[in-house]
Parts: C-alpha cells; structure tokens; sequence
C-alpha cells in the first residue's frame, strides 16, 4: 500500500508532534517543518500529497508559504494546502484562498475531522502519481 505524505509546516513543536502522531495512526506518512522557509524545502525535496499549513510563523508564513508552494507546482499538478490555524476571521479565511489554499481549519481540530478534511481533500487533488 503506497502510503500519502502530509508535510506539516508549523512553528509550534508540539502541535508538530501531535498532527505527526495522529496523521500516522491514520496510515498517512508524515514530515514536518517548523516555519514556512522550511516547509518550502521540504515541499521541493519531499514530494508531499497534502500540506498542513500554519498561518503565523516566523521567518515566512503560511501564506508567503503557500504562494511559493504554488509557484513551485507544474500546470497538471497541484498539491492540496490546508491551512490550520488558531486564527479564525473572515479576513484570514479570504486571504489563505486567495494565497492558493484548498481549505481553512480551525484549532482546536478533532481527529475525526483532522482526518474527514485530509481524505476529501486528497480525493479532490489533481496531482498525479510520481
């Protein structure tokens, strides 16, 4: 079974340790960044099918994050970027939309919709298998 890659970009170790835990008792394969600069060289080197996005890190955020993720992406393929974050405004909402991400979580996140939200997203991606 060819397990799914989920890179986790968050500067929060703990909240890395637990998405790395749980998205592993689901069967997903995982690997973590802690800032944005990170996540976007893990996101060249790693190949993820699915990016856990933080919105507020140092260094880059999620969102200049997500946009050089999307810049990176070839025209038939596009990795799913799903933003979780304590941060939950319409404004912050329009923006990860509008920086190229599928889908907006609140934290606190239960694992039963941590998991409803990655497998749709997944079962809606374009990207093709390498």
């Amino acid at each position: 079974m060819n397990r799914k890659k989920i890179l986790i970009v968050d500067d929060d170790p703990a909240i890395r340790e637990i998405l790395c835990s749980q998205l592993g008792r689901l069967h997903f394969q995982t690997v973590a960044a802690a800032d944005g600069k990170e996540g976007v060289e893990l996101f060249k080197t790693e190949k993820p099918d699915l990016v856990l996005m933080d919105m507020m890190m140092p260094i880059m955020d999620g969102l200049a994050a997500c946009q050089a993720m999307r810049a990176l992406e070839k025209k038939d393929s596009r990795v799913p970027i799903l933003f979780l974050t304590a941060r939950d405004t319409r404004h912050d909402q329009m923006s990860s939309s509008l920086s190229g991400g599928d889908d907006f979580i609140s934290k606190p996140i239960s694992l039963q919709e941590l998991r409803e939200r990655v497998e749709a997203a997944l079962s809606r991606s374009k990207r093709k298998p390498s």
